[in-house]
C-alpha cells in the first residue's frame, strides 16, 4: 500500500476542516492507500510557510520520507500566497512527493517522479487566482468599513477595550488541561489547532492565577 498524508486547513477557528479530511479519507479508500499522516491547521492561506506549524509539520515529515503523495481538496488548501505555495510544492517534489488535488482529479507529479506540465500550469494559475480572490476580499471589507464610517457607524473594537479574561479563558479548557498536564507551548498548538500567542496568553493567566493564589 502506498503510504499518502492527508492536508487540511481553514482560515478561521470557527471553521471546520472534517469535511476535508473525510473526502480525502475516502479517496485514500478508494485508492487503497495507506494514511499514515493526517495533518490540519487553522490558520490563513496568506502567512509565510515558516509561520504555519502545519505546513512545518508537513515538510518535517517529508524529509522523513513518511509518506509518497499528500492529498488535499484544492490547492488553496496549500496556501492562498502564490509565492508560498509555489516554494512548499517546489520543497515536497523535492522529496519526490506528489500532490493529489481532488477538485481537479489530478496529481502534480505522474508515475516517474517528473512534473506534468498541465498541472504546473494548473497550478500556477490557481495559485494565482487564490491570490486575487483574498486580494478582492480584503478589498471589499475596506469598503464596506469606509462606507460603514462615513454612515457613522463604528467598525472594530472600540479603544481602550478587552476580551474579559474569564471569557477568554473559557474557550480554551483544553489549553488549560493541556498545560496543567505539562504539555509545552508548542505541543498544546499542535494538539489543539491553535496559535503559539494564544497558548502563551493561556498560560500567562493561568500563572497569574496562581500567583494571586499563593500570595494570599
Amino acid at each position: 500500500m502506498e503510504k499518502v498524508a492527508i492536508f487540511g486547513r481553514t482560515s478561521t477557528q470557527e471553521q471546520d476542516y472534517k469535511r476535508q479530511v473525510v473526502d480525502m479519507t475516502k479517496v485514500a479508500e478508494k485508492n487503497d492507500y495507506e494514511v499514515v499522516s493526517v495533518i490540519t491547521e487553522k490558520i490563513s492561506g496568506a502567512k509565510s510557510n515558516d509561520e504555519r506549524i502545519g505546513v512545518q509539520r508537513l515538510l518535517n515529515e517529508a524529509r522523513l520520507r513518511m509518506f509518497k503523495k499528500v492529498l488535499v481538496t484544492e490547492v488553496s488548501r496549500l496556501g492562498r500566497s502564490t509565492l508560498e505555495t509555489l516554494k512548499l510544492v517546489e520543497e515536497l517534489h523535492g522529496y519526490g512527493i506528489s500532490i493529489y488535488l481532488h477538485d481537479l482529479k489530478t496529481e502534480t507529479l505522474d508515475e516517474n517522479g517528473g512534473m506534468n506540465m498541465q498541472t504546473e500550469i494548473m497550478l500556477h494559475m490557481l495559485s494565482l487566482f487564490a491570490k486575487n480572490e483574498r486580494r478582492t476580499t480584503i478589498e471589499r471589507i475596506k469598503s464596506g468599513m469606509a462606507q460603514a464610517k462615513a454612515s457613522g457607524i463604528h467598525c472594530g473594537r472600540y479603544k481602550g477595550t478587552t476580551e474579559g479574561r474569564k471569557q477568554f479563558l473559557s474557550k480554551y479548557s483544553k489549553v488549560i488541561d493541556g498545560l496543567k498536564k505539562g504539555f509545552s507551548v508548542r505541543e498544546c498548538v499542535k494538539l489543539y489547532d491553535v496559535s503559539l500567542g494564544t497558548v502563551a496568553k493561556v498560560r500567562k493567566y493561568i500563572k497569574e492565577e496562581l500567583d494571586v493564589l499563593e500570595a494570599a
